[in-house]
């Protein structure tokens, strides 16, 4: 196993250069730091092209199990070293380097049971994150990101997720592109907005269906007009009376309100119960 010591070897050059936005779409590329992380982008469909270590450690469990069985190059490297490497304050010790999926083409086919989320100029990666991770455990499986949202691939997004970034697909669009393809598709698009007109567990969620969540500090007012006739607002009522809520927990407000209707709707209370669900 090769044993790394130097900022000048090409593959800690990589690593740093993952790091920044620039660095992560030259090579296509993006870091996956600590164990849990890097066992969940071993188990889907992400590539994982290299792993590196903090300094020797023993290769047991079934993480390891994974990355033999993969043929995944194993770099050992200094503890110094590989401290510069990673973006928290107590490294866990494992870093796994994992190539970015090709685009998918297009968009995706819309069966009627169809969920996905369109994500408008949100900037904050905890956020982002938090979406990622909670549309995961809804069920969800595509997303839309629009230009000025943060970097899905940063490090910060990543860890947030939890995992939920390598069980997702994403899909890079403009605002108006994704709405023209809604609108064509009969899917019911609801923008999350605190001056919306409708409570959001007044709308139906059953068909169909596209939300979107906007720029935490502007909402839409960055995104220009959405049209009534194709995007319809929702609020969650804030009966503390603050002014917003983080856009985070609106999504998990939100998306868990698709999945109680559709559990309800589909389901009768005896499975609900076998299902965990009360």
């Amino acid at each position: 196993m090769a044993f790394l010591t130097s900022r000048d070897n090409p593959l800690i050059k990589t690593v740093i250069a993952l790091q920044t936005r620039k660095g992560r779409e030259k090579h296509q590329q993006f870091l996956a730091e600590g164990p849990h992380l890097l066992e969940e982008a071993l188990k889907s469909s992400y590539e994982v092209k290299a792993v590196l270590t903090k300094g020797d450690v023993q290769r047991q469990g079934t993480i390891w199990e994974r990355i033999t069985a993969q043929g995944i190059p194993v770099y050992a490297v200094a503890p110094k070293l590989f401290n510069e490497l990673t973006e928290t304050e107590n490294p866990q010790g494992l870093l796994g380097v994992v190539a970015r999926p090709p685009a998918p083409a297009g968009f995706p086919a819309v069966e009627p049971d169809f969920l996905g989320i369109g994500l408008v100029q949100i900037q904050d990666p905890g956020n982002l994150g938090t979406i990622l991770r909670t549309a995961w455990a809804a069920g969800f499986s595509h997303l839309f990101v629009t230009p000025g949202t943060v970097d899905p691939y940063s490090g910060k997004v990543v860890r947030a997720s939890q995992g939920g970034i390598f069980n997702l697909r994403l899909y890079h669009v403009s605002l108006p592109a994704l709405l023209s393809w809604a609108e064509e598709q009969r899917i019911k698009v609801w923008a999350a907005d605190p001056d919306g007109p409708l409570l959001y567990f007044q709308a139906d969620y059953t068909g169909p269906t596209l939300f979107l969540f906007g720029n935490e500090a502007h909402g839409f007012a960055l995104a220009g007009s959405l049209t009534p006739a194709v995007v319809k607002r929702v609020r969650i009522p804030l009966p503390g009376g603050a002014d917003s809520l983080n856009v985070g927990i609106a999504a998990g407000i939100m998306l868990f309100e698709a999945v109680r209707q559709r559990f309800e709707r589909e389901l009768p209370a005896g499975k609900l119960r076998e299902k965990g669900v009360e």
